[in-house]
């Protein structure tokens, strides 16, 4: 089932839907988009464990 994460959970404000076919796809494309939309050169454990808890089911 594919998986999705809207950034604006975690960073008010961001439009971005990330998609991806499984969690892990979905984290690996979140990590880019962090770096590119929001200047994170690496993203902090505790940050990870919250997109990782945000990744939702795709409807």
């Amino acid at each position: 089932m594919a998986k999705v994460l809207t950034c604006g959970d975690l960073m008010p404000g961001c439009k971005a839907v990330i998609e991806g076919k499984d969690d892990a796809e979905v984290m690996a494309r979140g990590v880019e988009h962090a770096k590119k939309a929001h200047g994170m050169a690496t993203i902090p454990p505790d940050l990870a464990n919250k997109v990782q808890a945000a990744i939702k089911e795709k409807k």
